[in-house]
């Protein structure tokens, strides 16, 4: 039987396993996470810079006095798969992380846990505006920019072709890079096609390009599941930071669970937030998308529904050949209370 989605009762469930009884408004956090004034709760946690889903994040926490109380150091990343590195070189002890990554990760001996939502995902495929292409199909044996293949979007991506039947590394010219380089392909016209994050694609889509797919829509269309349901990531962490600092560890999932409730319930914050995004105020049309566009790219379900997409994922990509196996201990946990 399909696990139960997560209610509103089961949210507030989470949030007080997270926070305690009193649960979280706007008020700060430090002592529903075990702090005081003599202990500050302290982390060190991704700060997600312009072109990313998550660079919204941040400023609504500071907007609505989440780390008021809460000591984080942030650590800027270049892209994707660059935060992942720092996680597991120990610059970071949280970072977003996506399920094929953690498990590639476990095989080479480092012990990633995902412990709180982080993206759902939001992989677009895009075409010129006067492109003959249709579909991902049409596109075989074409030049497409993707972002880098240690990323969870280049996995994601590749997970998606699988399920339809196709090697994406065999049957298409792939250029991965970094996200601005693969904008600037696009841009001069060096590729017939863009496979991006947001909110770089709905500037582009601001600006004509035509979107012809998700990676969520492929998704689906090859296991007959909700194209929404598939998750990106979560926020990993090595499991000796979980272990020893769980007060920590709430904080931060807290703090982003937290803001992804004040999305859903007001998405216009995010246009708000454009320069954010690194969205300058001239691009209307795409700052007018944001909010219908990216509302539901920041889950706020973690537990049993959302584990089982993440098991299905890393199923898949074993059967596959993605990773080479399904690991004994499942790299994903629901935190306790305190």
């Amino acid at each position: 039987m399909p696990a139960r989605p997560l209610t509103t009762d089961r949210r507030t469930l989470l949030r007080a396993a997270l926070f305690g009884a009193a649960g979280l408004a706007t008020a700060p956090l430090l002592a529903a996470c075990g702090g005081g004034p003599g202990g500050r709760v302290s982390a060190r946690v991704e700060d997600s810079g312009g072109g990313t889903a998550s660079s919204v994040i941040r400023p609504i926490a500071e907007q609505n006095g989440l780390l008021t109380d809460l000591d984080f150091s942030y650590v800027a990343g270049t892209g994707p798969g660059d935060v992942q590195n720092k996680l597991l070189s120990g610059a970071l002890d949280a970072a977003s992380f996506g399920p094929l990554g953690a498990v590639v990760a476990g095989e080479a001996g480092s012990d990633v846990v995902l412990f709180s939502p982080n993206l759902n995902n939001h992989v677009r495929w895009l075409v010129p505006e006067n492109s003959p292409y249709r579909t991902p199909a049409d596109l075989r044996g074409k030049r497409i920019a993707i972002p880098p293949n240690n990323s969870d979007a280049f996995r994601s991506t590749q997970l998606a072709a699988a399920v339809n039947g196709t090697d994406l590394n065999a049957e298409y010219e792939l250029f991965p890079g970094a996200v601005l380089a693969g904008l600037a392909l696009f841009d001069r016209g060096d590729v017939d096609a863009i496979v991006t994050i947001e909110p770089n694609a709905t500037r582009l889509v601001g600006r004509g390009a035509r979107q012809i797919a998700t990676v969520g829509e492929l998704w689906a269309q090859g296991t007959g599941e909700d194209p929404n349901s598939l998750i990106l990531n979560g926020q990993g962490a090595l499991r000796e930071f979980l272990d020893g600092d769980p007060a920590a560890a709430r904080a931060v999932a807290g703090v982003r669970l937290r803001v992804h409730e004040l999305i859903r319930e007001r998405p216009a914050v995010l246009a708000e937030l454009h320069e954010a995004y690194g969205i300058p105020a001239e691009e209307r049309a795409a700052i007018a998308l944001l909010p219908e566009r990216l509302r539901d790219v920041y889950p706020v379900e973690w537990g049993a529904t959302a584990f089982t997409n993440l098991a299905r994922q890393v199923e898949i990509a074993q059967q596959v050949g993605l990773v080479k196996a399904v690991p004994a201990q499942q790299p994903w946990t629901e935190l306790g209370a305190a």
